[in-house]
């Protein structure tokens, strides 16, 4: 079952807002992981030049921008043991599939987040009132839905409208 998160935006330059902040902080998880997975492969000193050769072009992606990447066969050291998958091994190559496949999931979500930030930005340049407010539904596959909401308008923080004073009982020293 996949999970469904919903948002409430008061405008939508809040969603436009949020929608930057989640995009940036993908970005720079991705890159962290990207830096790592660099620092990783420069480091090991393996016997089989050729896995670190897999690993580099997998990581570099296709060369052609039509041709799209070959999903990347599964290692043969993962055990499944109840709902755990463990990698039979102490090397760095079981350190390096774990930050490969968490790069490729947040690079997908990335490139998803940005396609939905561009939508939303294209409606504001259709000449949508960015005042509306915006009711958003983001399940596990990333497909988003909004809404837009009537009377939406921003919430009136609360606020005294006059002061209220109240004198302080004397207090009795003994």
């Amino acid at each position: 079952m996949q999970e469904r998160i919903v948002y409430r935006f008061n405008s939508i330059t809040d969603l436009q807002t949020a929608l930057k902040n989640e995009t940036d902080k993908l970005q720079k998880k991705t890159d962290e992981y990207s830096k790592i997975i660099g620092e990783k492969l420069r480091d090991t000193q393996t016997e089989d030049p050729k896995e670190l050769e897999e690993f580099r072009t997998a990581l570099d992606g296709p060369q052609d921008p039509k041709k799209k990447s070959a999903k990347r066969k599964e290692s043969k050291q993962w055990k499944e043991v109840q709902s755990l998958s463990i990698y039979d091994g102490l090397n760095m190559k079981g350190e390096i599939e774990v930050y490969f496949k968490s790069l490729e999931e947040l690079k997908i979500k990335l490139e998803k987040m940005k396609k939905i930030s561009e939508s939303v930005d294209g409606l504001v340049s259709r000449g949508f009132r960015k005042d509306l407010g915006v009711l958003a539904v983001m399940s596990g596959d990333l497909s988003f839905k909004i809404a837009f909401l009537k009377n939406a308008s921003r919430r009136k923080k609360f606020a005294f409208k006059s002061i209220f004073d109240v004198e302080v009982e004397n207090s009795v020293v003994i």
